[in-house]
């Protein structure tokens, strides 16, 4: 039998590890994964392991739970405790379907934990009801994320997980049963049909008829109206599971006790009739979000007789569940609709845009665009989707197909033709008629189109407004399924910018997107960070997600970020390979990042001494940017021909000119390393003066931006001019923003968790910064950074 890991409980699983000298209750719905929970505490422990399962059939029998537990001989609380302190060695005694322990026995063993302080014993239960006698650690639905790991690892594919992990609504049991639905059915070739949900609508049907009439009402209004502790599939296994008259039942007494749309929903579900007039009343009621709209919207579709009436409200609870941030339910939604195949397709192939594969939406989206009366939309995202993969031979044949057709889309496609075949002059006016009719329109698109076009002009101050501009079209107008989309562009150009707390915090904004974007926001910080030299925890948690779904452009993103961190420690070689492989287009063709890349390039290359190599690329790199004139882009062209050129005297000249554009840019990191190069240069001829100045600059900046590496590599260029540098040992010196900011955290006793949870970051983030933090300021513990922290305020506030 296949043995899989447990996925979404790593923090409760290592806080029940930690149980010594007491007791603690796990308490949780059915198929939440409490005995999941106790089988992976037996294996783990490495300790004497003792338990039983609690049983209905023994409930009411006296001290039943403890005799097969104990013996016999053990009949009360006293006598519990002496077995269990009395044993030499760490112990962990455990009880699952505790619900149904007998009371003595349960009182027996909670007389027993309250007595085990200073005995290596702990006691864990797993119960479906809470308890008084026991501290209780609540089990809730895992995550979405966990849910499509679960999935995963059961072989569910990419495009299929989204629904499951909807329907399955954080259930383990109810996931794996999908699963497993899903994998029988596939085999069989026919519709997925679990055996195990089928087995289940009996025993619940059993348990349905044990229950009074009032509570078996209450716990089927529990499960109409989804409470947050229940899973989808477990609500509908119940629903299923009772009878008609018992179904309009709860759906009375919903009726009774609710007050607006959901009053109307369950009115009319209490007579299980469609009603015109109450489908209408909750389509048109006003939502105080979008998962309500489309709550409601999905409800007035099941009452609605019309067909092409019925379709129209679906497909508007698709876009609200979309802008809702539920895919899952979007595609649900969307698999009821069967009319309306151009829509469909449309929407359908967005939803795979950005959270299934670019294949799979291009064949949508161009399918909805020979559909429906309006081609551009689908066109566009179309467009994006052969990008988003490097497929730039498809794109092409879009354009082709597209041809003379007038407007922003065939501007859009005739502009960025012509700039992936190089002919950049030929790019300039459809990108800027691009840039006019996006910033012209009102919509999120639009604005993101602006952008990009102004990007592939090389004017990237006026493609961070075009993106800025999207970023609050989207806020204004709670368009949120969008507003990720807007932020890749407005961080990237910010990126470009050097302005990389502003990236950082936009990406970080963008991390609560659909799979495809998220993956794009991973690599987004991990670039920015390693543009500073630090290695970020992000560019490992997306390398899985990227491979899984062919994301050509967050891979080409995470090279260049590789690249950055390899020169960053030294590895030039590794450096090179890495960007040679990228303008191979081996994660697909990826032309912006490979220019954008350009800098670690030239810079590798010089490293290794190949500078034709370098010059190659550096030619490519001034055609594209230059044409902007934007002084970013010059100062960066400047830096390259400083490298690469023989003459010092030329060096010389590229290298000032480099610093004036940097400092009209307003830079920083890239301005101290302009100085830094024109440094070393300066020192490799002997002019030590001149070279301490360059190096003292470089030094001041790199400590402004938090380069802490870089910061060193200053230091020892200093040091090799003569100068004698004092490491500041009790300052904060040499760490980012957000290492200061998690340092001081840290001194104010917060956990990891409380942090993460603090500067919305992953737990693992903060572990990553915190071993970074650890080995740029020298410490070993928290207490010790702690202090240091003291010290370093005090030094501040010192006049």
């Amino acid at each position: 039998m296949t043995a899989y890991p447990l996925r979404g409980r790593d923090a409760v699983l290592g806080g029940l590890r930690s149980v010594v000298g007491g007791a603690v209750l796990v308490r949780g719905a059915e198929g939440l994964g409490k005995s999941a929970l106790l089988t992976a505490l037996r294996a783990a422990t490495g300790t004497r392991v003792l338990g039983v399962p609690g049983l209905l059939a023994e409930r009411a029998l006296p001290f039943a739970a403890l005799q097969r537990m104990f013996g016999a001989a053990v009949v009360d609380g006293p006598a519990v405790h002496r077995m269990l302190t009395t044993v030499s060695m760490p112990t962990l005694c455990w009880v699952d379907d505790a619900q149904w322990l007998d009371e003595e026995s349960r009182a027996a063993l909670a007389f027993a934990a309250r007595r085990l302080a200073g005995h290596p014993v702990g006691v864990v239960l797993a119960s479906r009801t809470p308890s008084e006698l026991f501290e209780s650690v609540e089990l809730t639905p895992l995550t979405d994320d966990a849910a499509d790991a679960l999935l995963r690892d059961r072989g569910v594919p990419a495009g299929v997980r989204p629904q499951l992990v909807e329907l399955g609504g954080g259930n383990p049991a109810d996931l794996v049963a999908l699963a497993e639905s899903l994998t029988a059915a596939q085999a069989a070739g026919r519709e997925p049909v679990s055996p195990v949900l089928v087995s289940r609508l009996s025993r619940y049907a059993a348990r349905l008829a044990e229950l009074s009439e009032a509570d078996r009402i209450r716990l089927l209004a529990n499960a109409a109206e989804a409470p947050a502790d229940m899973s989808r599939a477990t609500r509908s296994t119940w629903y299923a599971a009772a009878s008609l008259a018992d179904r309009r039942a709860a759906h009375a007494h919903l009726a009774s006790t609710l007050e607006g749309p959901d009053r109307t929903w369950h009115r009319a579900m209490a007579t299980a009739t469609q009603s015109a007039t109450l489908a209408d009343e909750l389509a048109a009621a006003p939502a105080a979000d979008h998962a309500t709209a489309a709550r409601q919207l999905e409800r007035a579709a099941a009452l609605t007789a019309d067909p092409a009436l019925r379709a129209t409200r679906l497909l508007a609870a698709v876009d609200a569940a979309w802008q809702a941030g539920r895919p899952g339910w979007a595609r649900l939604l969307l698999s009821r609709v069967d009319t309306r195949p151009g829509e469909v397709a449309l929407r359908h192939g967005e939803i795979e845009l950005r959270d299934g594969d670019p294949a799979v939406a291009t064949h949508e989206l161009t399918t909805a665009a020979a559909l429906l009366p309006d081609p551009a939309p689908a066109l566009l995202l179309a467009g994006e989707a052969r990008r988003l993969g490097g497929d730039l031979r498809g794109y092409r044949r879009l354009g082709l197909e597209l041809a003379g057709g007038g407007g922003l889309v065939d501007a859009h496609f005739r502009g960025f033709t012509a700039i992936f075949a190089g002919r950049h002059d030929d790019a300039a006016e459809p990108l800027d008629e691009t840039v006019r009719r996006g910033m012209a329109a009102t919509d999120v698109a639009g604005a993101v189109w602006a952008a990009e076009a102004a990007f592939a002009r090389g004017h990237v101050e006026q493609a961070h407004e075009c993106a800025a501009a999207a970023v609050g079209r989207a806020r204004l107008g709670k368009r949120h399924a969008e507003l990720p989309w807007a932020l890749v562009f407005f961080s990237l150009s910010a990126i470009v910018l050097d302005r990389i707390p502003c990236a950082k915090a936009a990406s970080r904004d963008g991390l609560s997107a659909p799979h495809n974007l998220r993956m794009e926001h991973l690599t987004l910080l991990g670039l920015a960070a390693a543009l500073l030299g630090d290695r970020a925890a992000e560019l490992d948690e997306a390398a899985g997600g990227i491979a899984e779904r062919g994301l050509g452009r967050p891979a080409a993103v995470a090279a260049w970020a590789h690249a950055c961190l390899d020169l960053a420690e030294d590895r030039p070689d590794d450096a090179l390979g890495r960007l040679e492989d990228l303008a191979a287009g081996v994660a697909g063709d990826q032309p912006a990042i490979r220019v954008l890349a350009t800098p670690q390039l030239v810079e590798a290359a010089v490293l290794v001494a190949r500078p034709e190599r370098a010059r190659a690329a550096l030619d490519i790199f001034d055609r594209w940017t230059r044409t902007g004139g934007s002084p970013t882009w010059l100062a960066l062209s400047h830096r390259c021909h400083a490298l690469t050129t023989s003459d010092t005297a030329e060096a010389e000249f590229h290298f000032r000119r480099a610093i004036d554009c940097h400092r009209r840019a307003g830079s920083g990191m890239e301005l101290a390393r302009t100085q830094l190069a024109y440094a070393t240069l300066l020192r490799r001829h002997r002019r030590t003066r001149d070279a301490r100045d360059q190096f003292r600059d470089a030094l001041r900046g790199f400590e402004n931006v938090g380069a802490p590496r870089y910061v060193e590599r200053a230091r020892a260029g200093l040091r090799a001019t003569g100068e004698t540098v004092a490491a500041p040992h009790q300052s904060l010196a040499g760490l980012t923003p957000q290492q200061a900011a998690i340092t001081r955290l840290v001194a104010a006793g917060e956990t990891n968790k409380e942090i993460a949870r603090r500067l919305v970051i992953s737990h693992r983030t903060v572990d990553h910064h915190l071993r970074n933090i650890f080995t740029t300021l020298g410490v070993r513990s928290r207490v010790e950074l702690a202090r240091r922290v003291v010290v370093s305020e005090r030094t501040r506030s010192t006049p």
